[in-house]
């Protein structure tokens, strides 16, 4: 199957105004999630979607390939698929395309493989990765998407029932949630489904919850979900970077 990653940003996040560009030990953050990435897949076919020319300017001044898509776009996925239409105008050059957020600065981008391989045995329309949450504060934290499945004892994938910045599954007999897992990011799509998705318009779950995945949900579409322990390259810094403490805490750990 034919692949190519595509990564989103926008300038204009609520949490972290102009994110793609702020410094992290002399790298802006696009700069640093697009080397790692690049180096797993190759430079040929990963792409940078963006929102602002100095977005694009940046990512040229690497080497790689930004596509200009609407300020306006809803979601990270519409992004993507905006992308999609000038990378591959008939929709005849790719077969899967992966969605590695553009915050994504400490996630092992080579689970992305496991997840093409989960989306074509599952037949399923997205692909995606959750990791267990152990801190009581990380599963109230609403900037921790957490997500309820319906993983078997001993299976590490499943169908996605819900996504929320609510804590569940709640545990009625121990009257908390006791097994949470983070939803991290990454998306694999079919192709053909990744239209699809794009074509639908936004639920009123998604409206609600800010979570663009649940229009997927909501429309009948399957996600299946990948667990693993921990999605980070290295442990001792946060996965991504959100909010202002997230990036305090990553230029620690880069110095």
């Amino acid at each position: 199957m034919k692949t190519v990653v595509i990564i989103p940003c926008r300038m204009k996040s609520e949490r972290l105004p102009n994110k793609p560009l702020i410094d992290i030990n002399g790298k802006t953050l696009i700069q640093r999630v697009y080397e790692n990435v690049s180096n797993v897949f190759g430079a040929q076919d990963t792409y940078v979607a963006c929102d602002d020319l100095g977005i694009k300017a940046k990512v040229e001044e690497l080497g790689a390939k930004a596509i200009m898509t609407d300020p306006d776009c809803p979601s990270g996925t519409d992004r993507i698929a905006q992308a999609l239409k000038t990378i591959d105008p008939d929709g005849s050059k790719y077969d899967v395309v992966i969605n590695f957020q553009g915050d994504d600065v400490n996630v092992d981008p080579t689970i992305c493989g496991k997840l093409v391989e989960l989306m074509a045995t599952s037949g399923a329309d997205i692909a995606t990765v959750v990791q267990p949450i152990v801190k009581k504060e990380e599963i109230e934290n609403p900037n921790i998407v957490k997500v309820a499945t319906a993983f078997d004892k001993g299976s590490n994938t499943a169908r996605c029932l819900y996504f929320s910045r609510s804590p569940l599954p709640y545990n009625r007999p121990l009257g908390t949630v006791d097994e949470a897992f983070w939803h991290i990011g990454i998306y694999v799509y079919n192709a053909k489904s990744l239209q699809k998705f794009v074509s639908l318009p936004v639920g009123l779950l998604e409206a609600r919850e800010k979570l663009e995945q649940l229009r997927a949900l909501e429309n009948g579409m399957s996600i299946f979900a990948l667990k693993v322990e921990d999605t980070r390259i290295d442990k001792r810094a946060p996965a991504d970077v959100n909010t202002p403490q997230d990036y305090e805490e990553m230029i620690k750990f880069v110095k």
